[in-house]
């Protein structure tokens, strides 16, 4: 028996009720205030002015799902045209899909190869040098350079990271693969998977989304919350506990007040 991918509406809408929540247990706790703009990188604002993204509740984080449309409108992301060509290997139709879905899982295997190795490589032109990957993760995690920290939510305790920080350790610690077939049904070359370079494991993914009428067609990003909190731990020093239930990390020792 298939185990269901994604959340049901009822598990999304509690996770995000759990959000919000930690979101505004936080800002209690450093007298600042939960950040209403439009983006949903941005959660609280601090009592310096900066911003933090406050990740708690689920296993998964869901860092990203968007359409199509997202990726022709938005100018934070680089590459979007391979993200699109991931999407148009998929008929506009759910049901065309599902009458034949060997067939479009197929088609999307070289666009996900060559997605895979966009991300791989480094950007020289005459203005920087960056790679893919840290320009991915920027957008992805953080809208670019909008968000100051991530501030992860474990148990009573909030432990905050500078982002630029995150963005480094994620980046050196992981690797690039496509995925492989692991059972009966399934298809290589079918997502892009952010491997642990000190253990092979898997903390976040790139996939497409068709499994409902509701996200047909659309990409998403997602990261391990328990690996990706301890790899950022394990990365990262000094720690500083600076109350009962809030402890910074490296530069975020320095940086942050209450």
């Amino acid at each position: 028996m298939k185990k269901p991918k994604g959340m049901t509406s009822k598990q999304a809408k509690r996770v995000k009720l759990a959000g919000h929540k930690a979101e505004k247990i936080f800002a209690d706790l450093i007298g600042g205030m939960v950040y209403t703009g439009l983006t949903r990188k941005k959660d609280v604002l601090d009592k310096q002015g900066n911003i933090h993204s406050v990740k708690s509740g689920a296993k998964k984080w869901q860092m990203f799902l968007y359409s199509k449309n997202r990726f022709e409108t938005s100018i934070g992301f680089f590459g979007a045209n391979f993200f699109i060509a991931c999407i148009d290997s998929f008929p506009k139709k759910r049901e065309e899909y599902v009458r034949n879905k060997e067939r479009f899982k197929s088609r999307l295997q070289e666009p996900m190869r060559k997605l895979k190795n966009f991300l791989s490589e480094a950007c020289n032109n005459r203005f920087f040098l960056h790679d893919n990957k840290i320009i991915f993760l920027l957008e992805a995690i953080f809208h670019s350079s909008e968000v100051d920290y991530l501030t992860i939510n474990k148990g009573a305790v909030f432990h905050i990271f500078d982002a630029e920080e995150v963005i480094k350790i994620i980046h050196v610690s992981t690797t690039l693969v496509n995925s492989k077939t692991r059972q009966q049904g399934q298809m290589d070359n079918q997502k892009v998977v952010f491997k642990i370079v000190d253990d092979n494991s898997t903390i976040g993914e790139i996939e497409m989304r068709n499994d409902s009428d509701v996200h047909y067609r659309q990409v998403k990003f997602w990261m391990d919350k328990e690996k990706t909190f301890n790899l950022l731990k394990s990365k990262i020093s000094p720690v500083k506990k600076i109350s009962e239930r809030i402890s910074t990390y490296g530069r975020a020792t320095r940086r942050f007040k209450l």
